[in-house]
């Protein structure tokens, strides 16, 4: 349902703790079936609350053929460091992009020049007891001057992602439980017609 609005990027979510947290093998098989009809949609492992060999056991189950079926990895925490993730899926032979997400309370959280060394990142509201999905939404003024590739996420959904998006100097946004029924994982046919609806009128 998702991929027949040709999204940019569909995320995957493979947090231990998230509801929405897929398995991998069965998610290896819908992305391939949707790359069959829709080849441009790029594919992203959302992952966190693991370490890196947990990381690398989650990939070789995403991996028919040694082959991983997804296109970049986005990172939640701080546990698993951009270099050093970098050069472990090296190692494996797997040349994935790394987004970190910045999960921010303040615009000073942003300044960091760790920060310069990914093709995109994410982000999204800090709260103490959740790696995301909290429904909080980023004060657009600690990411008016951020100058690296970003999309924004947080308490975002159909009515308001694209105002905050063309606020912001964000290239997208990143929703998750904004589309959703209320069920955790289950999207709203509604929702996302009114979404990309109205990016398409932007």
């Amino acid at each position: 349902m998702v991929a027949g609005f040709q999204p940019d990027f569909m995320g995957w979510i493979f947090v231990p703790a998230s509801p929405r947290c897929g398995i991998p093998e069965r998610t290896s098989r819908l992305i391939q079936q949707i790359r069959i009809s829709h080849p441009l949609i790029s594919h992203v492992a959302v992952i966190g609350g693991m370490g890196q060999y947990e990381l690398i056991r989650l990939l070789r189950r995403l991996s028919p053929g040694g082959v991983p079926v997804v296109d970049a990895l986005q990172v939640i925490g701080s546990s698993m460091h951009l270099e050093h993730t970098s050069q472990l899926l090296m190692r494996w032979g797997w040349n994935l992009p790394i987004w970190p997400v910045l999960r921010v309370d303040a615009s000073t959280e942003l300044s960091d020049p760790h920060h310069r060394r990914s093709p995109m990142y994410v982000v999204d509201r800090k709260m103490d007891h959740a790696l995301g999905g909290t429904g909080k939404l980023v004060d657009l003024d600690w990411v008016k001057d951020l100058t690296v590739p970003f999309l924004l996420a947080g308490g975002l959904n159909h009515e308001n992602a694209l105002d905050r998006c063309a606020k912001s100097n964000a290239l997208g946004v990143d929703i998750s439980s904004g589309l959703e029924t209320g069920i955790p994982g289950r999207k709203d046919l509604e929702k996302l017609r009114a979404l990309f609806a109205a990016f398409h009128r932007y």
